[in-house]
């Protein structure tokens, strides 16, 4: 079964940024709800349908834009 994710940029409570990434067969994504107006699939659709298929999943990538490398590496340093 092939399939595809959806990516949702996100801040935790520290202020740090992520990406919380759904999966879900691609059979299902054109019926999947869209935004109005951008035509990508809603994060609640893209939870439910990761939940709700056998092979989805969701997981959190971190983020590497600049201001995430600063405040990492200065967490870093000042933990050492």
């Amino acid at each position: 079964m092939y399939m595809e994710w959806a990516r949702f940029r996100k801040t935790d409570e520290n202020g740090r940024h992520y990406f919380q990434i759904y999966s879900f067969p691609c059979t299902w994504a054109a019926a999947m709800p869209k935004e109005p107006g951008t035509g990508r699939i809603s994060e609640a659709a893209a939870l439910a349908y990761s939940i709700i298929s056998m092979s989805g999943w969701q997981w959190r990538t971190p983020c590497h834009c600049v201001e995430c490398t600063i405040t990492a590496k200065c967490a870093q340093r000042d933990a050492s």
